[in-house]
């Protein structure tokens, strides 16, 4: 789990660094592995927290292109905002899944510490990139790692007798 200690804060900024292992994090996609940092800053102002932090941690993935393993650092920036509120805390408790990174959330006038797990967990799943290419292949285009696809652009099969009437339509 990701907690922020509060108690006994000052008013202001309070920086922090927080390390967890890849396994305190539920639902924390499997790519990841070893451990999970945050880091960033608290601002106590009243019965405000607002919290501005980055998340990193090492994921294994497998190249789209190449199919090797690799390893790449994933990092993903947010910020939340909290209002020392019993009555909202306890109305948001039940949808803590589906609370938005805009809206302030509650914290209860008794808390110790504020649970960052979820978000952490959210950003970093989000942050996963949709392609997974190895930095070795980011640059290269495709035909050079396959030279055999560009032979195949260069092989054109001959057009079948059926469709040669189709090849009139085309405009020029």
């Amino acid at each position: 789990m990701v907690l922020l200690e509060i108690v006994g804060m000052r008013e202001g900024a309070s920086p922090f660094s927080i390390t967890t292992p890849v396994e305190d994090i539920p639902g924390l996609s499997k790519e990841f592995h070893g451990e999970v940092l945050v880091e960033g800053r608290i601002i106590k102002s009243g019965r405000r927290y607002v919290i501005d932090a980055s998340a990193s941690a090492e994921g294994v993935f497998v190249c789209d292109r190449s199919l090797e393993e690799f390893h790449e650092t994933i990092s993903a920036d947010f910020h939340l905002e909290y209002v020392i509120d019993s009555a909202l805390a306890a109305r948001q408790a039940a949808i803590k899944l589906d609370l938005d990174d805009e809206q302030d959330r509650g914290i209860g006038e008794d808390d110790r510490t504020i649970d960052i797990t979820e978000d952490v967990r959210q950003v970093l799943t989000v942050a996963i990139p949709m392609q997974h290419i190895a930095p070795a292949y980011r640059d290269v285009p495709l035909e050079e790692i396959y030279p055999t696809l560009k032979a195949s652009k260069d092989e054109q099969a001959p057009i079948d007798d059926r469709w040669a009437a189709l090849q009139q339509l085309k405009r020029t």
